[in-house]
């Protein structure tokens, strides 16, 4: 049978499937699941100086809408087998420090790994670290750890672990960044070279360390593994890309050849996929592929790609939708696609 009717045939399939009547060709948007983007209301940061730390992390969640009022949603950062740092949005319990009690979920315990086992992730934080943290102005935070964040076995490990706690603790929007201390004390560096002297930004996870001649700058891919086989989650990739070539159509060009560059990672791109153009307006993303696309008939593969695909994409400011057309003589084109929030939620 030719590719183009099975691919069809998966469509009508897949739809009837998630939504019992609706047009095949929303097939795309059934892709993504979750609901339309809602901007949450971000408190002002501006005039913060040593306050408490609980209250001013606590308003951060005031106008969420959680159904358990005894848990709140919290993106913590996480390991793999593989030394990739993981985001996951979990739902933590209410409870006095609620910075230090996420920070808490990245400590290696017989708990937290029970937690992580379905997921196929595990704690960055070594058993018995102990952590203490303080608030200063101009959004940073100090985070003291005991000595046991200093054994730790390579090089890749002890980025990792800096990465998962900058991310968890800037993803307060009252916290831009992160000043490491050991012991109460600011260090030059870990036992293995990196630096924590300075306060710490976002902008290194899972660095692929590629050099670049001339000005660069930091682009996040997006790709994806399942090594429990009950759950597949989404990792950022950071690449170092030139400045003067950097926009979504770029963006989209590193994504599908990044696919055999991390050991580990998967991304289901056809060999020979080509991205034609990807144009933006009014928020929505249309990205024209190849007929290559077509090739990929397994409707899981192709779910987990097209959430790839919007999570890179909404990097970029302004984009909240995508839009995917097949080119061709008779070229398929999905519906708006809402980009998830999160990128793995458990």
């Amino acid at each position: 049978m030719n590719k183009r009717i099975v691919f069809l045939v998966l469509i009508i399939i897949f739809a009837f499937l998630l939504s019992g009547c609706k047009n095949p060709i929303d097939i795309f948007k059934s892709f993504i699941s979750g609901k339309p983007i809602e901007q949450d209301e971000n408190q002002d940061p501006n005039g913060i100086e040593n306050e408490d730390i609980d209250d001013l992390l606590d308003e951060e969640f005031n106008d969420l809408n959680i159904s358990d009022q005894d848990t709140r949603p919290i993106t913590l950062y996480y390991k793999d087998s593989n030394g990739y740092i993981v985001p996951v949005v979990r739902n933590l319990k209410k409870e006095e420090g609620i910075a230090k009690a996420a920070l808490s979920s990245l400590v290696d315990s017989p708990e937290n790994r029970s937690d992580l086992k379905i997921l196929g992730l595990e704690p960055v934080l070594p058993a018995n670290t102990k952590i203490e943290l303080a608030i200063k102005e101009d959004g940073l935070i100090r985070a003291n750890f005991s000595d046991e964040i200093l054994n730790l076995k390579d090089k890749k490990e002890e980025e990792g672990l800096v990465n998962a706690i900058v991310y968890t603790l800037t993803e307060f929007e009252t916290i831009d960044k992160v000043q490491i201390l050991v012991n109460n004390e600011i260090r030059e560096s870990l036992t293995y070279g990196t630096k924590v002297g300075t306060p710490i930004s976002r902008g290194n996870i899972n660095n692929l360390h590629n050099n670049i001649e001339g000005e660069s700058e930091k682009l996040t891919l997006y790709m994806y593994n399942n090594p429990t086989g009950e759950y597949t989650y989404f990792v950022p990739i950071t690449k170092n890309v030139s400045s003067s070539s950097i926009n979504i159509e770029s963006a989209l060009k590193e994504l599908i050849d990044i696919k055999d560059e991390c050991e580990g990672l998967e991304l289901d791109f056809p060999d020979g996929t080509k991205v034609f153009s990807v144009n933006l307006e009014n928020g929505i993303a249309q990205a024209n592929f190849s007929q290559h696309l077509i090739q990929l008939t397994n409707i899981e593969k192709a779910n987990n790609l097209t959430k790839a695909i919007g999570l890179t994409l909404k990097e970029f400011d302004g984009v909240q939708g995508v839009k995917l057309v097949i080119d061709g003589d008779n070229p398929l084109e999905s519906d708006i696609i809402n980009i998830p929030t999160f990128a793995n939620s458990f």
